[in-house]
């Protein structure tokens, strides 16, 4: 961590944010290089991580289920604006990337849920899709839309679970972060999709984080009823397994799962921004989980 492929991090002021993202998360040239670097390909760079909860032992879990109401109202603090709010110019240029059904997931600091949940990557969302975008894609006319388009139109284009159930939500809101994977499926059907996601509308957040259990959704299990075909990986916790989050972005560096990557978009507290590489998203994921010991 620390370097990209070609040497330092280089930070982008608001001055030269334009240019470096646009080009980053629009596609002008390649976002993040496929070459390797010298500590390996993404895939070896993550080899045998976010397999496993390790520093959770059993008792701590079940702990955790037993006091789930106080960790719940705990995990709505919200400790400090996340980076990404100072960064309008770096949010306007990630959501001009977005294309309807991307996945983002989210690392976030400045909120105590964030602290809580294992991994670098501790929630995620799908983007829906504007208005405009959703017609383009000839999805505006689904049945399975007509609730939902008058909130779509005031900008809800986000669709998560949280605390209070399955809902749409604003940029505002979600982006409230401070770094952003975007994701891209492939080979899906974005109707059914959506559809699917819809369908969960509602649904109460699942503070167990149960995979199994489809009567109460986390953020990654929605993603993962949303594309089923993209077999998200299980972890065993206790009496049940869950899905890391920091998993499935391994899972699309490495080819494994039917995702590719859009972007990786830091902010930084200086009031700065930057877009990073395949590897730096690597690197970052596998410094997280080196640091956490397997159980005992």
């Amino acid at each position: 961590m620390g370097r990209g492929v070609r040497g330092r991090w280089r930070p982008y002021r608001i001055a030269g944010l334009a240019c470096a993202l646009t080009a980053a998360l629009a596609g002008c040239t390649p976002l993040l290089p496929g070459g390797d670097t010298p500590d390996g390909t993404p895939a070896e760079i993550l080899a045998g991580c976010c397999d496993r909860i390790g520093a959770y032992p059993d008792w701590m879990i079940r702990l955790a289920d037993a006091n789930a109401e106080p960790l719940r109202r705990l995990g709505l603090i919200q400790l400090r604006p996340g980076w990404m709010s100072g960064q309008p110019a770096a949010r306007t240029l990630l959501e001009d990337a977005l294309r309807p059904m991307d996945v983002l997931f989210f690392h976030s600091d400045n909120r105590v849920s964030g602290l809580l949940i294992p991994g670098q990557f501790t929630h995620g969302a799908v983007y829906i899709g504007t208005e405009a975008q959703l017609r383009a894609a000839g999805l505006w006319h689904l049945p399975a839309l007509a609730p939902w388009r008058d909130s779509i139109a005031a900008g809800n284009t986000y669709l998560e679970s949280v605390d209070g159930g399955v809902r749409l939500i604003g940029g505002d809101v979600v982006l409230d972060t401070d770094t952003v994977v975007a994701l891209r499926p492939r080979g899906v059907d974005r109707a059914a999709v959506l559809r699917r996601g819809l369908a969960r509308m509602g649904v109460p957040f699942d503070m167990r984080f149960d995979a199994g259990d489809p009567s109460a959704l986390f953020c990654a299990e929605l993603i993962a009823l949303m594309f089923p075909a993209a077999d998200l990986p299980r972890t065993p916790v206790v009496t049940r397994e869950t899905i890391l989050i920091d998993g499935i972005v391994a899972g699309a560096l490495s080819g494994d799962l039917p995702f590719d990557l859009i972007g990786y978009v830091e902010a930084t507290p200086g009031g700065g921004a930057r877009a990073l590489s395949r590897h730096d998203l690597a690197r970052t994921i596998a410094a997280q989980w080196a640091r956490r010991p397997t159980q005992r």
